[in-house]
Order: structure tokens, then sequence, then C-alpha cells
């Protein structure tokens, strides 16, 4: 028996059937991978995190300081890459899935021509008197720290309450505190894209109602969703408690005495 051909009006229907799944389908699997994407990188947040609590609790409260200054580095040995290795269950994740910056050196998929992280800590430790000088540094971390809370890199003391915010017995509400969070990615060309700490106390000198754009030069604040420079941006952040959550940029920072980055007012 002579087998019927599809024809061309049947087959029209097909592609346009399937067309129409693959229209509705495609847009869920992206979905999809991104909220995979975004749990990945609270994971590691979290896990740095957990880290830290283990760190500050084996060294008398005190907690890792910021070690690099827009592109500049001081001694890698005391980053905080380097303080919570010993820490980390796995080696400790330095980069989010997602994470584009062009600051990324070419091996590690970037367009910058500097040293990474391993490269330059491997030449340092071999001489730490003359420290490699021949190239910048590339992007070697996502994640950066509140500066509140660290040691070196804290704002002047006319923005605080206290001397420092850099142990555990000095922070009023940990649960409430911003530590980690994703660095801007730099595509604006920041140089913030190089370091491991932002300036909060500076969000709000143009008013409240730009601090989101003066904080995306500084952080990735739409790293997971929501509109750039906005403060409906959607990010992960870390806490001193040893929790993470994703939150949008309001939820974190409205003005300079109402924000989670500021330990004297975080709630």
């Amino acid at each position: 028996m002579a087998h019927r051909a599809f024809t061309l009006i049947e087959l029209l229907v097909v592609i346009a059937i399937v067309a129409l799944l693959l229209g509705i389908l495609l847009p869920g699997l992206a979905g999809a991978r991104q909220a995979a994407r975004t749990l990945k990188c609270l994971h590691a947040i979290k896990s740095l995190e957990q880290a830290h609590t283990m760190y500050y609790d084996a060294n008398n409260g005190r907690f890792v300081d910021a070690g690099l200054a827009h592109g500049g580095v001081g001694d890698p040995r005391r980053s905080w890459p380097v303080a919570l290795a010993d820490f980390m269950g796995a080696e400790v994740v330095l980069r989010s899935p997602g994470d584009t910056s062009p600051f990324w050196a070419t091996e590690e998929g970037g367009d910058f021509d500097g040293y990474t992280f391993k490269e330059y800590l491997s030449a340092y430790t071999a001489n730490p008197a003359a420290p490699p000088r021949d190239r910048p540094i590339a992007r070697w971390t996502s994640y950066g720290l509140n500066n509140y809370v660290t040691r070196s890199k804290h704002p002047p003391r006319e923005f605080m309450e206290r001397d420092r915010y850099d142990d555990i017995a000095r922070i009023p509400r940990p649960f409430a505190t911003v530590h980690f969070l994703l660095m801007t990615e730099g595509h604006d060309g920041s140089s913030f894209a190089r370091s491991d700490h932002v300036h909060a106390e500076g969000w709000s000198d143009a008013g409240p109602d730009n601090a989101p754009g003066v904080a995306a030069r500084e952080m990735e604040l739409n790293a997971w969703g929501g509109p750039a420079r906005n403060a409906g941006g959607t990010a992960n952040y870390g806490f001193l408690d040893g929790h993470a959550e994703t939150l949008r940029f309001r939820n974190v920072y409205r003005t300079y005495l109402d924000n989670r980055f500021y330990p004297e007012v975080a709630r």
C-alpha cells in the first residue's frame, strides 16, 4: 500500500505548532537557567559567610580585611581569599556564574592583560621584596566586602559612630548587616571592577534618588535581574550572621541613615 506524504499545508501546520511550542518553552528554560545561576551564586556567598564565621571564631572575633584599592594591591597573602582558604571545605569560589566582566585576565575569558590572583600570589610569595610591577592586576573576584566592616578600608571617622566595625563584638545586629556583595563587572570602565570592597558611605552624597546610580559604579546591583542603576535591581548579599539572600537594592539601601551597610542603622 502506498504511503501518503505530508501535504504542504500539513507541513506548515506542524512547523507552526513547533514554533509555537518553542516560543512558549524557551523563555521558561532561560528563566530556569537564570534561577539556577542565581542559586549557585547565592550558595557561593553563603559558603564565604560560613567560612568567615569560622574565621572570626578562630581569631577573637576579628573579620577578614579588604586588600585591593581599586586596581592596586598590597600583600596578597593577607587578602580574604587566602585568609578564608583554610576554613572552606573546597577551593574558595571567586567568580560568580554569569560574570562577564572584561577585566578578567585573558586566560580566564576576559579582555584584560593583567595578573590573575594565582599568578600574582605566586610571584609575590616567591619574592615579597620585589613584587611584580610589569603588568597591572586583572579582576580577581566577583565578590567584595562592605567597607564599613573592614579594618583598612572603613569610612572616615565622621561617617561612623565607632572607630571601627571590624569584629563581631562591634556589630549591633549581625543578621541585618551586609558583608559580602557582588562587585561591579566594570562594563562602564569602573576601576571598582578590580577591587574587593565598596564605599557605601558616599552613595547618598548626590541625594537618595541618585544612590542606585552611584552604587552601580561600585557593585553589580542588578546582577540577577531588574533594571540597571535602579533601586529595583536584584543581587545576592551575604550577612555577618552567616546567611545570604537575594534582594532588591531598595531592600538593602535607601538613604545614608537607612540601610543595611552601616552597622549602627542596619535592621
